[in-house]
């Protein structure tokens, strides 16, 4: 039942009281004895008594909605608060989190430190008694030798051939063109992995890395 309802009940049962014990008074005048509420006094102090009941009742319901207003009051600063407490906490654990992955990597990479590590993670150029670069000829690895690569090694050797004799880089369709041949032989030496052990197999794999890197540079 709500605050107003309440209130309002509070008041007819004063004035219910109030009637009650007028009718008392007026009973005990005429018939000379008292009600049944046991009740003495004139009509108005019966009235008064009335009076007072409903002002009794008005102020305990004034009081209850007062206490009412002031405990919602109360829920609704402590949802706020709770509210901005999670607030600040989310936004809180998200700058730590910020700042741990911040200290996890490090400081940013310079350029300058970007170009060594480029220069460090490309492959090292094919000194001249692997690749001359007078004639183009290829000193392989032995496990590069093998016979089954033959025909790839003949279109590797006639691109730094030609290159060579033209005492510059390759066309671009060139230089694609041998790019796609040594990624072939890198794929048909990988299909024969179990044919050599780790030192052939890595010597082979590593040179031709080289050759393709050593494709794209112009002669020195």
């Amino acid at each position: 039942m709500s605050c107003a309802c309440r209130s309002w009940l509070a008041v007819l049962l004063a004035v219910a009281v109030g009637l009650l014990v007028s009718d008392e008074v007026f009973a005990y005048r005429r018939h000379g004895r008292r009600g049944r509420g046991g009740f003495g006094g004139t009509a108005g102090s019966a009235a008064d008594y009335g009076y007072a009941a409903i002002l009794r009742a008005a102020a305990a319901a004034n009081l209850q909605n007062s206490k009412a207003a002031i405990n919602w009051e109360q829920a609704k600063r402590l949802a706020i608060q709770n509210r901005l407490h999670w607030v600040e906490t989310y936004f809180r654990m998200r700058e730590i989190n910020h700042a741990m992955r911040l200290a996890e990597q490090g400081p940013p990479v310079t350029l300058e430190q970007a170009i060594r590590l480029a220069r460090m993670a490309a492959p090292q150029p094919l000194a001249s008694h692997e690749l001359d670069p007078a004639t183009g000829r290829i000193a392989y690895p032995l496990a590069l030798e093998d016979p089954r690569y033959d025909d790839l090694r003949q279109d590797v050797d006639g691109f730094f051939r030609d290159r060579a004799r033209a005492h510059g880089s390759g066309s671009f369709a060139e230089i694609q063109h041998v790019e796609t041949i040594l990624e072939l032989f890198h794929a048909e030496l990988r299909s024969h992995l179990g044919d050599y052990d780790a030192g052939l197999y890595g010597s082979g794999s590593t040179f031709l890395d080289r050759l393709q890197a050593e494709a794209r540079r112009p002669l020195r």
